[in-house]
């Protein structure tokens, strides 16, 4: 959840701390309407975007949240006469609503900020990314620069994010530990990375990643080649085959730019999408 001030096209969001994105609203099977006595947290004030199907917006709105959940949501009229907050977050003349997603980050890679700008992609990531990476990238380096953009994320309203990169057990763990939610998954490419040398090691570690972190409340672990223009038919089953096994997502970068489109035509003799459909990587 994000409180945002007003008016919205100006844009930053406060943040409501770290513990923001566990907090989930409940849909009306919930019984709201049930619920009755102290909340942990009330915020009222604000107006309050709930984004459920009927898109009701509560002006001024009420939020009461007990441990890790979001139990009420309605006009404060109605609400404060039913829930006692131990705290209170007064957002008046503020926007609430369902935390932000950023559907595709290498989170750590804020560490690389301003390097190189304004280049075509396989430029800037074969003459300046890829070498910067081999002499610089390691796990410190992977946690740190993630506890950086989880902080710039949470300060933009953002609450959940999607992640391929390397060390990303470290990103797993500086995720957790900022109380935000992941999609993430290590990279696997088919030269030699940071931390794995071979893609079927990369492979390995992805196996043991996902079984490490799949009950974790805020990490969902994935499978993550990297491209079809970095990737072999191969490795690309392989991956597939893991996010089946495993049943994880699989996360790719596809078309990204037009070198990987000219790539991938003149190596298999279709554009990326009708390539990676007609291998088996694209299914439900």
């Amino acid at each position: 959840m994000t409180i945002l001030p007003r008016p919205v096209a100006a844009g930053l969001a406060l943040a409501l701390g770290f513990f923001s994105l566990l907090l989930q609203i409940p849909g009306p099977a919930a019984g709201w309407a049930q619920q009755r006595g102290r909340a942990d947290l009330v915020i009222r004030g604000g107006s309050v975007i709930t984004m459920d199907p009927q898109r009701r917006v509560f002006t001024p709105g009420y939020v009461a949240i007990r441990g890790d959940r979001i139990v009420d949501v309605g006009p404060e009229s109605e609400l404060s006469r039913r829930w006692k907050g131990v705290r209170t977050l007064s957002a008046k003349d503020q926007i609430v609503l369902p935390g932000l997603i950023n559907t595709h980050t290498h989170a750590p890679m804020v560490l690389f900020r301003g390097i190189a700008d304004d280049l075509e992609l396989d430029e800037w990531l074969e003459k300046y990314i890829f070498p910067a990476e081999a002499k610089t990238v390691s796990r410190d380096f992977v946690y740190w620069g993630t506890l950086l953009a989880c902080w710039e994320m949470l300060l933009g309203g953002t609450t959940t994010y999607a992640d391929m990169y390397y060390f990303e057990d470290a990103i797993a763990e500086a995720t957790a530990k900022a109380g935000m939610r992941g999609v993430l998954g290590e990279t696997i490419i088919d030269f030699p990375s940071p931390d794995h040398k071979t893609p079927q090691r990369a492979l390995d570690f992805t196996r043991e990643f996902i079984r490490k972190w799949r009950a974790h409340p805020l990490i969902k672990p994935a499978v993550a080649p990297h491209s079809a223009y970095t990737c072999s038919v191969e490795t690309l089953q392989a991956a597939e085959k893991l996010s089946k096994d495993e049943r994880a997502p699989l996360i790719i970068h596809v078309a990204e730019a037009p070198s990987e489109t000219k790539q991938v035509m003149e190596k298999y003799g279709a554009r990326p999408v009708p390539h990676l459909e007609r291998i088996g990587l694209l299914n439900e």
